[in-house]
């Protein structure tokens, strides 16, 4: 079921039901109805990925009890690393074996010794990356003493298998989801009206503007060959506005029915787009993943290497945006985009100054014009890069840049469709306004009146239904 099916609204309609309707048994129940409804949730996607999500959340339960109850500090941290590497092997056995199993049978047919050997086509598991790293993170907080160990299986389960964030994030924390669930929820009228309107502006950015933005992306980068330079730039740009609506659409949708459930879930986007340089980016773009990045990596690898002064630095910050890269799939053009991000941050490492932030004031209308051009020159220099997460392989890659810096950029582009660029243009009016919070349609400073405010919401939904794209198109990340 996807989150912008009727299948799903059905489905979210009969859980928001079940689950404040058995408040008066407290907690428990709630959790017993959340654990219930992601089963069935999972379950209905993929039972194989429901069984080994299931196995792998009550291994990492068992883990995090050892670490809890062992006293010598040094069997912890060998508990803590066995179910680290036990984690990351499973994630490497079905998101990268075949990649490397690939590459030697490569190497062995160049030496004449590869015969008809094949990969395996090991299926990838739904959500297994966003899962991996959050029980990963939920060791180490275990280890450090952050948290303790849950005990509770009916709230560990509820955190592990939580259906809206499942398959594609945010890559929730078990410090701040853990103690949600272990009290009675009370319902919050504001905050579940305040998830309605998240999950409108991620319908919004998913259906109206990603899923037709697809339509043209898919015509440019089947085809790039013999299009024009102005053609391969505008499908760059769309592909940009494509992913970045695709993913903070789902995040929006997913915090949103968190909301409806009286649940808080981490922010995944602060409208990167008006980002001032590549850190400020990173700081804004799927937040989860970079800061899980900075927390578990680039920190414990700087804090290795802090005598090595600026060298120690840059090989953090290489480490880290390599494994961003790597994290996202399988194959060279991941590799190549976390390498370009961290070259990307060279200069600032260079000059100390790795963890700027944005220079933008939030309480004027306009940037000034230096804070424009910044704004305007990251985003052109990472949508550039994102060409990398598109392309099907590095020699596709490599013929589309070469595409896009040749002949016809002056050309008046072959694609060019006039209703999405608008809409984009709209969407990113609404958060540049709205860029202070967390989406959209907050309104607590709108100076609107009640009827307006239900106005828009209804042209917006209208919006939706009229332009709901007849392919359906899957969310983007549920492949990483």
């Amino acid at each position: 079921m996807q989150f912008n099916s009727m299948d799903f609204a059905l489905f979210m309609a009969g859980v928001f039901a079940l689950h404040w309707s058995v408040t008066r048994w407290g907690g428990k129940a709630q959790n017993l109805v959340l654990l219930i409804s992601s089963v069935g949730f999972l379950g209905f996607a993929d039972i194989r990925s429901l069984v080994l999500l299931a196995g792998a959340g009550a291994m990492n339960f068992f883990l995090a009890g050892r670490i809890a109850a062992t006293q010598a500090e040094r069997a912890r941290t060998l508990w803590m690393r066995a179910g680290v590497v036990v984690n990351l092997a499973l994630l490497g056995w079905f998101k990268y074996f075949d990649f490397f199993l690939a590459g030697i049978l490569d190497l062995l047919r160049m030496m004449g010794l590869g015969g008809d050997a094949q990969v395996l086509g090991i299926l990838l598991p739904l959500g297994i990356s966003f899962y991996t790293f959050r029980m990963v993170g939920y060791l180490l907080a275990i280890h450090q003493e952050e948290i303790t160990a849950e005990d509770d299986p009916l709230a560990f389960g509820t955190y592990v298998l939580f259906f809206p964030i499942l398959l594609a994030g945010p890559i929730e924390r078990a410090q701040r989801f853990l103690p949600q669930v272990k009290t009675t929820r009370k319902f919050d009228p504001a905050l579940a009206a305040d998830g309605l309107r998240q999950v409108l502006w991620g319908l919004v950015a998913k259906v109206v503007i990603a899923d037709n933005a697809s339509q043209a992306v898919d015509t440019i980068f089947l085809a790039p060959d013999g299009e024009t330079a102005s053609t391969l730039w505008i499908g760059a740009f769309l592909y940009f506005v494509q992913i970045y609506c695709d993913f903070s659409g789902y995040s929006n949708i997913a915090i949103g029915i968190s909301k409806l459930l009286g649940i808080r879930i981490m922010v995944n986007f602060a409208m990167p787009f008006f980002s001032t340089n590549v850190s400020d980016f990173w700081r804004r773009w799927h937040i989860s993943l970079t800061s899980w990045m900075m927390d578990h990596l680039f920190t414990p690898i700087h804090f290795v290497l802090r005598d090595r002064g600026r060298w120690g630095l840059i090989a953090a910050v290489s480490i880290t945006f390599l494994s961003v890269g790597i994290w996202h799939g399988a194959n060279w053009t991941f590799v190549v985009f976390g390498g370009l991000q961290s070259s990307f941050f060279l200069p600032l490492a260079i000059g100390n100054d790795v963890l700027r932030g944005s220079t933008l004031r939030t309480d004027v209308l306009l940037p000034t014009p230096k804070q424009l051009l910044l704004m305007i020159g990251t985003f052109l220099l990472m949508m550039c890069s994102f060409v990398l997460l598109r392309a099907p392989d590095l020699t596709s890659a490599v013929a589309y840049y070469h595409g896009m810096f040749g002949d016809g950029l002056l050309v008046k582009p072959r694609v060019f469709p006039t209703n999405i660029v608008l809409a984009t243009l709209f969407f990113l009016l609404v958060e540049w306004v709205q860029r202070s919070r967390e989406h959209g349609l907050v309104t607590t400073a709108w100076p609107i009146p009640t009827g307006v405010r239900w106005l828009i919401y209804l042209a917006l939904l209208f919006t939706i239904l009229l332009m709901s794209f007849t392919g359906n198109y899957q969310f983007i990340y549920f492949q990483f």
